[in-house]
């Protein structure tokens, strides 16, 4: 197992000065943890604060048990044991679990976990489910967008792993662990959302609206 991780990191490590370490960066960037300020406008509103509060939280409780884990396992990171040039920020904690993936699939799972109870069940429903529920107005969840919704958070969460991986902070290992982590926290929080903060606060005006029609 170790030495098909190790073959898996090679294969995939382009280093800072790679063909595709522009674009590499820019996911690491995005799944770093500054990208939860995008937060805070969903806690600012009152009707979207249930839906960031959830999520806020999915994302802190896994921050939690990846700190913990790192300093449990203490593994070194690549670029560290094989003398590779420095990944961006030069990190020198535990390489496993990847704090990167964790916090990308756990935000990716939730969305999609999250968004697909805003999906009308009555076929007669056409007003936007967003008007009922603790979402932004421009979140017309239909069956179709939920799907597109999905795939495209899912992708760029791999993109965050892989990120890792091409630069030499983690492990292929590394980012198998935090992306499978990161996807239970973010199942949790999305079913502790749907089944406590949104059925009480759209299902009843959806239901209603959907029988006066």
């Amino acid at each position: 197992m170790a030495a098909l991780d190790l073959r898996m990191f090679f294969f995939v490590y382009g280093g800072m000065h790679g063909r595709w370490a522009p674009a590499m960066i820019a996911f690491t960037v995005l799944g770093s943890g500054w990208a939860a300020l995008g937060l805070l406008p969903l806690l600012w509103h009152v009707r979207t604060r249930s839906f960031g509060l959830a999520l806020g939280l999915a994302i802190e409780l896994q921050a939690i048990l990846v700190g913990y884990i790192k300093g449990a396992v203490g593994r070194v990171r690549p670029w560290i044991a094989f003398g590779l040039p420095a990944p961006i920020g030069e990190p020198r904690d535990g390489s496993f679990p990847s704090g990167h993936a964790a916090g990308s699939f756990c935000v990716a799972v939730f969305l999609v976990l999250a968004l697909r109870s805003t999906i009308p069940r009555s076929s007669k429903l056409t007003t936007p489910p967003s008007a009922g529920v603790p979402l932004p107005a421009v979140w017309f969840v239909s069956a179709v967008m939920h799907r597109i919704y999905a795939v495209l958070a899912l992708c760029v969460a791999a993109l965050i792993a892989l990120s890792r991986v091409y630069l030499g902070a983690h492990f292929p290992s590394d980012v198998l662990g935090g992306a499978l982590l990161g996807a239970l926290v973010g199942a949790l929080g999305a079913a502790v959302f749907t089944a406590r903060l949104a059925a009480p606060l759209f299902r009843g005006p959806l239901e209603s609206r959907a029988k006066r029609r």
